[in-house]
C-alpha cells in the first residue's frame, strides 16, 4: 500500500562511534598484525603469527572479534531424543544464471544475483552433514523457493519451474526426510497477489509428497481442502509436535487487493484459532513473512515499516496469547538475515525467530539454520538455534569449494540452556549492555550481511527492534535513548 511519508532516523555521533567500533576488518580472516610492506623480518613475522594464534586460543574478551570473523565449523551435540530442524529460506533459485550479470563466472553465484543450482546443492549437501540420518530430523522450507522477478514481467511458469527444481533437490539430498514448506511472497503467480485454487493446486502437487516423505507425518483429513483454499496447513510429525504452516502473504501489508485479502485473512486466522484449540500437544508455527517491523527496511532505508497489517497482527497476537503454552517456537524467513523479536505484552512473552537466505542477491553470505527441539517424555522445548554461513566472495577468490561455518548459537550468545520467550526477553538487555558475546555477534552479523550493502545499526536501535512488534512501541523505545529525528509511521 502507499501512504505516510518516509523520514530518516538520524543517528548521532555517539551511535556512529559505536558502529565503527563494532565493524570487523575488511577481510574475513584473522588480522592481528598487518605489515604494510613485505620488509618485515622472518622472526618478526613468526612472532606476529604466534601472537595471533595465542590470541585466538585464549579468546580474550576484546571489543573487536578478530578471531571470530569467519566463524568455525559448528559442532552440535543433540541428545538421543532431540529433533533437528533444518531451516532453509529464501533460496530464490535462478535456473538461468547467465541472465544475471557476472553470474556465469561462478558455479556458486555472486553477490547481487539469486542462487544458482550449484549453490543450492552445496547448501543441501552441507545440511546433510549437520543433520545425520540417525537423528530425528525434518527440513523446514521458510518460503521463497522461486527467483525474484520484476512485477511488470512476472512469469508464473518461471516461478513454478524454480519451485519444482528446489523440491527435486530436496528429494535428492533428503530422500526419506519430511519437508515442511511455506508459501513465500515470490512463490505466487503474480507480484503481491492473492492466488486462487488453481495456483494452490499446482503447489500441492509438489508440497504434499515432500511433507509426507518418510512415513512419519500424519495429515488431517481436510488437508487438501484447506491448502487449496488458502495455502496453509497443519501436520503432526512422529507424534512429537504439530507443524502449523501459515500463509503469511494473506496478512502482508504489501498486498494491494485489500478486499480479497481480508476474506482469506479472516478465514486463515479463524482456522489457526480452531487448529490450536484442537491440538492437545505442542506446536511449531512456521511462515515466510514475520509479524515484525521490517529489519530490511530498517537497515537499508532507515525507516520503520510493519510487515503485516495491524488488524491481522493484533488478532494473531490474541490467538497466541490464548495458546502460548502450546507453542514451542515460531520460525520465519523473508528478511534475508537471522534475527529475533521478543515482546512482553499483557504478561505474555511472544518471540519470533527469523532465518537468513541462501540467495546472495542482497549481498548477504549464503546461510541456513538448524533448530534443536528437546524431547523429554511429553515435554517439548526449543533447546537452541545455530546459523551456518559461507564466505562466498572469500572462497570464490581462492577458487575452492565453499564451506559453511557457524559463529555462536543463540543459546551461547545469551547464555540460555533453552530458548523460551521469557528467558530470551530477560536477556535482551545484553544488547545495549554490550556484553562481549553480543558485541562479537553484532560485528559478525555486519560481516555476514556485508557492511558495504547493509550498514549496521547501533545496539540501541537493534534492541528497540528486537523488543517491539509495532511501530509506536519502537518509536517510544528509540526516543528513550535520545535519538534525533521525529519517529514516524510509514504503513499500517
Amino acid at each position: 500500500m502507499s501512504g505516510g511519508n518516509y523520514k530518516l532516523i538520524q543517528i548521532g555521533e555517539r551511535e556512529q562511534e559505536e558502529r565503527e567500533q563494532l565493524l570487523p576488518s575488511d577481510e574475513p580472516k584473522t588480522q592481528c598484525c598487518t605489515p604494510t610492506r613485505f620488509t618485515i623480518s622472518t622472526l618478526s613475522g613468526l612472532v606476529c603469527l604466534l601472537t595471533a594464534v595465542l590470541f585466538c586460543l585464549i579468546r580474550w574478551p576484546i571489543r573487536r572479534p578478530w578471531c571470530d570473523n569467519m566463524g568455525r565449523e559448528g559442532v552440535m551435540e543433540p541428545g538421543p531424543q532431540d529433533t533437528l530442524l533444518g531451516l532453509i529460506s529464501d533460496i530464490h533459485l535462478n535456473l538461468h544464471p547467465e541472465e544475471c550479470v557476472g553470474q556465469s563466472s561462478s558455479e556458486y553465484g555472486v553477490f547481487g544475483c539469486d542462487s544458482t543450482l550449484g549453490l543450492l546443492n552445496l547448501t543441501l549437501k552441507d545440511m546433510v552433514t549437520k543433520l545425520p540420518g540417525s537423528k530425528s530430523r525434518v527440513l523446514v522450507m521458510l518460503g521463497d523457493a522461486a527467483q525474484h522477478q520484476p512485477a511488470d514481467t512476472w512469469d508464473y511458469k518461471v516461478t513454478l519451474d524454480s519451485i519444482s527444481s528446489v523440491f527435486k533437490q530436496f528429494q535428492h539430498h533428503f530422500p526419506s526426510t519430511p519437508v515442511f514448506p511455506t508459501v513465500g511472497n515470490n512463490d505466487l503467480p503474480a507480484h503481491n497477489t492473492v492466488p486462487d485454487i488453481s495456483w494452490y493446486t499446482s503447489l500441492l502437487k509438489m508440497f504434499e509428497p515432500a511433507i509426507t516423505r518418510g512415513h512419519k507425518v500424519t495429515l488431517p483429513d481436510n488437508f487438501r481442502e484447506i491448502f487449496m483454499y488458502g495455502g496453509y496447513y497443519s501436520a503432526l510429525f512422529a507424534d512429537k509436535f504439530t507443524v502449523i504452516s501459515l500463509n503469511t502473504n494473506l496478512f502482508s501489508a504489501s498486498v494491494q487487493d485489500r478486499s480479497s485479502q481480508r476474506e482469506y485473512a479472516v478465514s486463515h486466522l479463524q482456522w489457526l484459532s480452531d487448529t490450536l484449540d484442537a491440538v492437545t500437544g505442542r506446536v511449531v508455527i512456521i511462515g515466510h513473512i514475520p509479524p515484525t517491523l521490517s529489519l530490511y527496511a530498517l537497515y537499508h532505508n532507515k525507516v520503520a515499516k510493519v510487515s503485516w497489517r495491524l488488524e491481522y497482527f493484533e488478532n494473531f497476537r490474541e490467538i497466541y496469547r490464548r495458546h502460548h503454552e502450546k507453542v514451542i517456537a515460531m520460525l520465519f524467513g523473508h528478511e534475508h538475515q537471522d534475527t529475533f523479536v521478543v515482546e512482553r505484552n499483557s504478561g505474555v512473552d511472544m518471540a519470533t525467530f527469523t532465518f537468513p537466505s541462501v540467495s546472495p542477491i542482497y549481498s548477504g553470505q549464503p546461510s541456513y539454520g538448524i533448530a534443536v527441539i528437546q524431547n523429554h517424555g511429553n515435554e517439548r522445548k526449543l533447546k537452541d538455534i545455530f546459523t551456518y554461513h559461507t564466505w562466498l566472495d572469500y572462497y570464490t577468490r581462492l577458487r575452492i569449494e565453499p564451506k559453511f561455518l557457524t559463529y555462536r548459537s543463540f543459546g551461547q550468545i545469551f547464555r540460555l540452556n533453552e530458548l523460551t520467550p521469557e528467558g530470551l526477553f530477560n536477556k535482551t538487555k545484553n544488547i545495549i549492555e554490550e556484553s562481549d558475546g553480543m558485541r562479537s555477534f553484532m560485528a559478525v552479523k555486519g560481516k555476514v550481511y556485508q557492511e558495504r550493502a547493509v550498514p549496521m545499526i547501533s545496539p540501541h536501535l537493534y534492541y528497540c527492534y528486537t523488543t517491539n512488534f509495532n511501530i509506536s512501541a519502537f518509536v517510544q523505545c528509540i526516543e528513550s535513548f535520545g535519538y534525533d529525528g521525529k519517529p514516524y509511521i510509514v504503513n499500517s
